[in-house]
């Protein structure tokens, strides 16, 4: 291969290399408590699920309802986590060096924001309850295989470290 080719090739490569890299380190994961409720999943299906213009009305309705209610617990969560560390935002291990918290301070943290999850279920399953007294039978089947399905697509794999298990 010619060495002026080659290095044409290089130079191509690099840019489309560092975007692709610099768009990964910038997307931050959403926090748990910023999922979509299952009454939003059903929005997303309305068509799906052949929803009529007062079911959506009214599924609209919950929901908004649903964010009102959780509005102050996403609060007591965004107030519990730990401040971002300067740089790149990666987070290393372990406390900041200097923070001044110790572990039952960290303790006392989790099991708050372990509550505050519960709550944040509960109340998505009381607002999809709600939800499912509006759809007829087969919506309801057909509803409750949709949110199964893409709440498996963003569950942790449970396999160890985020992976699936072995064989699939």
């Amino acid at each position: 291969m010619k060495p002026h080719l080659f290095m044409l090739g290089l130079l191509l490569s690099v840019p489309a290399f560092a975007e692709a890299t610099s768009s990964t380190t910038q997307a931050a994961p959403r926090p748990p408590h910023e999922r979509k409720s299952q009454v939003q999943m059903l929005l997303e299906h309305r068509q799906d699920l052949a929803l009529t213009d007062t079911q959506a009305a009214s599924l609209e309705r919950i929901q908004a309802a649903l964010d009102t209610k959780n509005a102050p617990l996403k609060q007591s969560l965004e107030a519990l986590r730990p401040p971002r560390p300067p740089g790149d935002g990666t987070r290393p291990q372990g406390p900041p060096p200097g923070s001044g918290t110790d572990d039952a301070t960290r303790r006392t943290n989790r099991e708050q924001a372990q509550g505050l999850f519960g709550q944040l279920r509960t109340n998505d399953t009381q607002a999809y309850q709600e939800a499912e007294q509006l759809l007829s039978d087969a919506q309801k089947t057909q509803a409750r295989t949709l949110i199964q399905a893409e709440m498996a697509a963003h569950r942790p794999g449970h396999g160890g470290r985020g992976g699936p298990p072995p064989g699939e």
